[in-house]
């Protein structure tokens, strides 16, 4: 039975942890995947509504898979997102949910191979068609579509965000130092850089994010 589609859902504004945007990841799967895990703040309203609609999306697919056998009925479903935890295994506060998406494989209909990447965006909406190498700390929003599935194994059903697009809003790249990320705040009466000093790592509001393509796209972000 062909699960129910779901209207691409576009996500409130995340953290990039380890993601893997501009190559896909083969380490354990040969045909690649690509990935961006986002880590949000589960106060803000914006979060609790995309927790809540991911809930209510999860809790519908799993009553189509209970249907479809008797021993469906014995799985639980798995959170939708995963508590984030420092070195230390400590919790940060913060939640993460990854998003996928494979990036080679061969039609079934066709007996063709194929490949696809995800579309990234620049703030604007505009489709970045050379993008820059995206690291850990850079803040996106993440364009999905929603489907589920069962592991015997644990007897869990997961949601399964797969990723389409990427509205990159805040560029950090890899081996780049961000203020956050060393966990400094702000010190008073300290030294203050010129306003127009080049501040590495450090970025403007959304509206003023990255802005780096040339090229017209068509996000719906």
């Amino acid at each position: 039975m062909a699960q129910k589609k779901y209207p691409i859902l576009n996500t409130p504004k995340g953290v990039a942890v380890w993601p893997n945007l501009n190559a896909p990841d083969t380490k354990f799967k040969p045909e690649g995947e690509y990935t961006a895990r986002l880590a949000f703040d589960p106060n803000l309203p914006e979060v609790q509504k995309l927790i809540s609609t991911l809930e209510k999306v999860r809790d519908e697919l799993f009553e189509e898979f209970k249907a479809e056998k008797p021993a469906h009925k014995k799985f639980e479903v798995a959170p939708v997102f995963t508590e984030e935890l420092d070195k230390e295994g400590e919790e940060t506060g913060r939640i993460t949910i990854n998003f996928k998406m494979k990036a080679s494989g061969v039609s079934k209909k066709t007996n063709k191979p194929w490949t696809r990447k995800p579309t990234i965006f620049d703030s604007k909406g505009k489709e970045i068609k050379n993008p820059p190498t995206i690291g850990g700390g850079s803040v996106l929003r993440v364009a999905c579509e929603l489907g589920g599935g069962g592991v015997p194994s644990a007897k869990k059903f997961y949601l399964s965000p797969k990723l389409v697009g990427v509205k990159l809003l805040e560029l950090v790249t890899f081996g780049s130092v961000t203020a956050a990320g060393c966990g400094f705040g702000e010190d008073e009466g300290g030294y203050e850089a010129d306003d127009d000093t080049p501040a590495s790592g450090s970025f403007d509001s959304d509206e003023s994010g990255s802005d780096e393509g040339d090229h017209g796209g068509s996000g719906d972000f």
